[in-house]
């Protein structure tokens, strides 16, 4: 599987794609982006399961129920959450206006929105831009539309890989924003996928689902689940190769590309994370079950010591066995191991380093990987986390 390293979302056969400003954003950046598809695509969606949602992601589970979509308008600069009846309203507005000007049915058209809770869309903004957005659509579109989409984010993230199904060349390819508000189930996150593979709705339903689980949902920032967390991926089929169902070696295929671009983006907005200056690696090893390997390896992820422990490149490993201590899972006291960054600092109830001054060097790495083993099971769990900062309050505290 090759991967095509910045090409963008419209690398697959038969997407254009473009980004704009419309004025949402005080600084006058780009705000506003189109994804759209020559022909209908197939179509699906993960949402975040934060009970209190943006308006946004009530549209699109109405208009994904037919399973077929073909254009996605995103804005940012504004979540157009906590908005009520109107917020729905004014992203129906949005769309189908949309959907007008491309000359689509309403209901194959999607948005997302992010940026600050609370306030209200200013829908004029959009409804004016969409003839300019329109206008500028185009194969080499996917670098606009990605910045287009990014609020707090230092970089844009993409990804793309590409393979042989039988004879037919597929194409993946993705974009995403995160930066704050990173938590699994998933994180202040929009995603776009595009692909021309030929995929069946279940398929792609079932493929997008352990992609994500797989990516999306084994990283944290802060331990915040965000209101507008998104996953969108269209497939058009015009790639031509054979059907993919819900199994077999052509889905197996198809699901790796997935996974492979998503966990691209997913560590991507680890780095990116506010404040961030490490990546850290939680692998929990040996757990009764699956569901409290990945508990222990949150409970990690999540914990404040821990990553201000890495930020500030202190050796103070006892942290690790304390968080894991208290996530209230199953394990052996008397056995459990825990290693920073490839030694083993603690096993079998002793603590096997007596000078800290040694770890000090390895803690300098912009990359950390925490493991621990439990010794009540099989089953293992790894998932990604920033460090935390002072810059990470400094951001928090002064956006909006």
């Amino acid at each position: 599987m090759k991967e095509l390293g910045n090409a963008g979302i419209t690398s697959p056969l038969g997407f254009k794609a473009n980004g704009i400003a419309c004025g949402l954003k005080k600084s006058g950046k780009p705000d506003l982006a189109l994804i759209y598809s020559l022909v209908p695509a197939t179509a699906a969606a993960v949402f975040t399961k934060n009970a209190v949602k943006a308006a946004h992601i009530m549209v699109d589970a109405k208009h994904l129920q037919s399973g077929e979509a073909q254009a996605i308008i995103v804005n940012s600069g504004n979540a157009n959450c906590c908005t009520g009846a109107r917020g729905i309203k004014d992203a129906q507005l949005v769309v189908t206006e949309l959907a007008a000007s491309l000359e689509v049915l309403p209901s194959r058209c999607l948005m997302a929105s992010t940026g600050v809770i609370g306030k209200y869309l200013k829908t004029e903004k959009i409804l004016a831009a969409i003839p300019q957005l329109i206008k500028g659509l185009g194969f080499d579109g996917s670098d606009a539309a990605n910045q287009a989409i990014m609020t707090t984010d230092k970089f844009p993230k993409q990804a793309t890989v590409r393979f042989l199904m039988g004879k037919k060349t597929v194409t993946i390819a993705a974009m995403a924003k995160g930066a704050g508000m990173i938590c699994p189930d998933m994180a202040t996150m929009l995603c776009f996928v595009t692909t021309d593979a030929n995929i069946s709705l279940p398929g792609l339903r079932k493929a997008l689902k352990l992609a994500v689980d797989a990516s999306f949902n084994c990283i944290s920032v802060d331990g915040e689940m965000s209101t507008n967390d998104s996953v969108f991926v269209l497939a058009n089929g015009l790639a031509e190769n054979k059907l993919i169902g819900t199994s077999g070696p052509g889905f197996e295929q198809f699901c790796a590309g997935l996974t492979q671009v998503c966990l691209k983006l997913a560590k991507m907005v680890v780095e990116d994370g506010e404040g961030a200056t490490k990546v850290i690696e939680m692998r929990v090893e040996g757990a009764a079950t699956q569901a409290q390997a990945k508990q222990a390896a949150l409970r990690l992820a999540n914990s404040p010591l821990i990553k201000t422990m890495i930020a500030g490149e202190n050796p103070n490993w006892g942290r690790i066995p304390a968080a894991i201590g208290a996530a209230g899972v199953k394990m052996n006291p008397d056995k459990l191991s825990v290693e920073l960054q490839g030694k083993t600092v603690y096993q079998n109830s002793v603590s096997k380093v007596t000078d800290l001054d040694i770890l000090v060097p390895l803690l300098r790495s912009k990359d950390i990987v925490i493991r621990v083993k439990l010794f009540s099971g099989k089953y293992s769990q790894t998932m990604w986390a920033s460090d935390l900062t002072h810059e990470y309050i400094t951001i928090n505290t002064e956006y909006n």
